[in-house]
């Protein structure tokens, strides 16, 4: 492996870590609203909540694509490794949620998932819980554990990955942008776009045997110019000055992320080697992403319900709190458990 591809090695693995906890400030705001109009709350977690916060998956997707393509072994033994690392954890984190529900659910608490009782639930219901939730919402489904639509539509990308090989390959850029397109112009989530376009891009690196890394540092100026430009266009326009394009400006921002994420865990990292902490945060990442979702639902909850006639101020404050709070309590989780369910859990990534 030569220098520049350590340089991103290295930079893949300490961002792992910051990804998810972007994720756990987007949770934090998404899974429970606050009543009402709140103007200064939403100004004040919006840079943090949407802006990085939605940077997350995509993030995720782009380094699953690169590295995807990146290895040499033959398509059945990638889907065999996805098939530990991806499948087996997918399938044991939505079985231990839905034992909880029903654990729950015999004790006597009647439990409610997507609008339809535990006590009017057929075997299909059941199953369909480890696709979804029991609604499609225009692609954007989500299986019992909410987060892990990344998971199944990274499982079924690399199922369809020699399509998006012949596709990336031969149709390059206008691939890309097609896509890109697609999303950008494609209300609410659009997890499906999203999930092509993100993926694919990084594949497009590995394909035509780039360094995405060598790319950003070349244009380093123009990148960073431009994230800031569109951060600057994202946040005005979502907290002071709503336009008709407020998504458009907001994706074209999630797009700008990622180039100056990688140059900053870059540079980051050619300061000071990986430190142990930054290593044990990352090798913890996965299990911080697949228990997070239902601490951040607690605590959220809990927060409104107590808290529900203090002021934007009181809220932006718990909106904080409850980020630390659900990042320590992951953290901890994580420390706990024995190395050998550590790997299970988390698909042999400790």
């Amino acid at each position: 492996m030569n220098d520049s591809q350590n340089q991103l090695s290295t930079a893949i693995t300490s961002l792992r870590f910051p990804l998810i906890f972007y994720v756990i400030m987007l949770h934090c705001y998404s899974v429970v609203y606050l009543e009402g109009v709140h103007p200064i709350y939403f100004g004040g977690i919006y840079p943090f909540a949407l802006w990085l916060g939605e940077t997350g998956v995509p993030g995720f997707l782009f380094i699953s694509g690169y590295l995807f393509f990146l290895s040499k072994k033959k398509y059945i033994r990638k889907l065999q490794a996805r098939f530990h690392s991806l499948f087996i954890p997918y399938i044991l984190w939505n079985a231990l949620l839905l034992t909880v529900y029903l654990v729950a659910y015999t004790a006597g608490h009647p439990q409610d998932i997507n609008g339809k009782n535990m006590a009017d639930f057929n075997w299909m219901d059941y199953l369909r819980l480890f696709w979804d939730r029991g609604s499609y919402d225009n692609g954007n489904f989500v299986p019992l554990l909410c987060p892990y639509w990344y998971i199944r539509n990274l499982l079924i990308l690399s199922l369809f990955s020699p399509l998006i090989f012949l596709v990336v390959r031969y149709l390059r850029g206008l691939f890309i942008l097609a896509t890109a397109i697609w999303w950008i112009l494609t209300p609410h989530n659009a997890f499906i776009p999203q999930s092509i376009l993100f993926f694919s891009l990084g594949a497009y690196f590995s394909i035509h045997e780039k360094n995405p890394l060598t790319l950003f540092k070349r244009y380093r100026t123009v990148l960073i110019g431009l994230c800031i430009l569109l951060a600057c266009a994202d946040i005005i326009t979502h907290t002071a000055f709503p336009t008709a394009i407020n998504l458009q400006i907001h994706r074209f921002a999630l797009i700008a992320n990622i180039p100056v994420l990688f140059l900053l865990a870059h540079h980051i990292t050619t300061k000071e080697k990986l430190s142990s902490a930054a290593s044990y945060l990352s090798n913890s990442a996965f299990i911080v992403f697949s228990i997070h979702y239902p601490i951040v639902v607690v605590l959220r909850k809990g927060c409104i319900q107590l808290f529900s006639g203090s002021c934007d101020f009181i809220q932006i404050i718990l909106y904080f709190v409850c980020i630390i709070i659900t990042t320590l309590i992951s953290l901890l989780f994580y420390q706990v458990l024995p190395t050998k369910i550590k790997n299970i859990l988390s698909g042999n990534r400790v």
